[in-house]
């Protein structure tokens, strides 16, 4: 198959946008409108290997997790289950950290777009990571207040009845019984989440 009629097979099964440039013999870079969520481009090869055309994020998926993971927390425990559970379900092969997919059945719309589902679904073990910090933040939270201040004095994801009946805008915390009620916020910020983990 030409790349001409190849590059419009992404376009038909995945987006109009997807566009192939070529990068020396047998090996285009992929270009599509999907992005991580810092808005980088997926990365994405189409290259020939042999007698065979792969798909190839030529490292990058796993490149772009230890950005925030260890590398070897993404090699054991719920992590790799995951990576490892995705890998099979969309036939992906890892090979030594490039993920890899086989074109030698002809269907190369249908491979791209399995490839991108495939990236992204292994992409979100970085959500693992920050519910587990955040759960685990929210326990010591609540185990603090409740150890230095009367338990009667604390009310937990409080909100005004009065004013917001519905309960919209909670306060992790509010404390009373003195003169000027005291609201706290429980707060995450994205940089720290690394030594939360």
């Amino acid at each position: 198959m030409s790349t001409t009629a190849i590059e419009r097979e992404f376009k038909e099964k995945v987006s109009e946008e997807v566009q192939l440039m070529a990068e020396g013999l047998g090996r285009f870079q992929v270009f599509t409108p999907f992005c991580f969520d810092d808005g980088d481009h997926l990365s994405i090869v189409l290259r020939q290997e042999g007698s065979r055309w792969v798909l190839s994020d030529e490292a990058n998926t796993y490149m772009r997790l230890t950005y925030e993971i260890d590398e070897a927390d993404l090699q054991r425990g719920t992590r790799q289950k995951i990576i490892d559970s995705v890998l099979s379900m969309y036939q992906v092969e890892d090979r030594e950290g490039e993920l890899l997919l086989d074109l030698s059945d002809g269907q190369y719309g249908n491979a791209l777009f399995t490839f991108i589902q495939a990236i992204l679904r292994i992409t979100d073990v970085r959500y693992l990571s920050r519910e587990r910090a955040y759960s685990t933040f929210m326990d010591d939270f609540r185990a603090l207040l409740e150890e230095k201040v009367p338990s009667g004095r604390l009310t937990f994801d409080w909100f005004d009845s009065q004013h917001d009946p519905q309960g919209m805008y909670t306060v992790d915390c509010h404390i009373n019984g003195m003169p000027q009620p005291l609201y706290i916020h429980a707060l995450i910020l994205q940089p720290h989440l690394r030594g939360l983990q």
